[in-house]
């Protein structure tokens, strides 16, 4: 991987879309207790959360790491039980504020996250909350996104090969991200975007995404049009529209900060030249 490539992605600012979601979730009280009543959530659920919730951040890191076995347990599930997401799943407003903790489990403890990877199936009941709904500010798959890339992207960062389970993952998280990409909101756009950036770190993933660039691709490029005042004009390969860009500036409503991100990922993906090199003028 490409030391650069680390920098440029990590010195990126997280969308401000995002942390008002997460910040609005993190202060909406739980009924913790009578969700434990109505067969929600575990005991045991309840008594793992409570350790890590609402604490300082060494805290909750010295909690986790004293049981890592548990909080890799509690949110992929495994021979003590199921999943608190699964548990809870017909409860969406726990299910939000299990998937904003646990986002801030993983960024606080990165042991968990590399505990969560050797899991024989980590990402098992967050892939279907990534399908739970097609409305793009549906705030379910939008935090299931946001803590699958993080992960993910840690799993791609750490092995040296790709693994089936991040193999499975990709696609479905490049067809979420892509969803964001196409969005009228420059905040979804944002965290797509961003997103993808995040997760191009590997051959095998830049591979699968190019493999999908109906899908992924095209939109990017419809963004850098927009950005050139091109909708209507003829530049609509990847070499035309990127140098339309760069010349013309910004126009079309798209920011500077989303236009550095596309381009980005554009970079990002020319570490490919040899798969993508025939189809560049395409």
């Amino acid at each position: 991987m490409h030391g650069s490539q680390t920098m440029s992605a990590a010195s990126l600012e997280p969308p401000t879309y995002l942390n008002s979601l997460q910040n609005n979730i993190r202060a909406r009280p739980i009924p913790w207790d009578g969700a434990v009543r109505a067969g929600n959530i575990t005991d045991d659920h309840l008594k793992k959360i409570k350790a890590v919730d609402k604490v300082r951040k060494e805290q909750r890191r010295q909690t986790i790491e004293g049981d890592i076995p548990g909080y890799v347990s509690l949110l992929a599930g495994g021979s003590a039980g199921k999943s608190v997401l699964e548990a809870a799943a017909r409860r969406s407003d726990i299910v939000q504020y299990i998937l904003v903790l646990a986002a801030d489990l993983i960024n606080d403890a990165p042991s968990l996250s590399s505990a969560l990877i050797a899991h024989p199936s980590p990402y098992k009941p967050f892939l279907p909350l990534l399908r739970q709904s097609t409305n793009a500010e549906d705030p379910i798959p939008l935090l299931t996104s946001t803590f699958l890339t993080n992960l993910v992207s840690t799993s791609i960062t750490t092995s040296s090969k790709s693994t089936p389970q991040d193999e499975e993952a990709l696609p479905q998280l490049y067809s979420y991200l892509s969803t964001l990409t196409q969005h009228q909101d420059s905040g979804l756009q944002d965290i797509g975007v961003q997103g993808l950036s995040a997760l191009l770190r590997s051959s095998k993933a830049r591979q699968i995404f190019w493999a999908q660039r109906k899908e992924t691709v095209d939109p990017l490029i419809e963004i850098l049009r927009a950005a050139a005042g091109a909708k209507d004009s003829s530049s609509s390969t990847l070499a035309g529209s990127t140098r339309a860009a760069a010349d013309v500036g910004i126009a079309g409503g798209v920011g500077l900060q989303l236009l550095y991100r596309v381009l980005l990922v554009l970079w990002q993906l020319s570490f490919e030249g040899e798969l993508i090199g025939e189809d560049l003028q395409a």
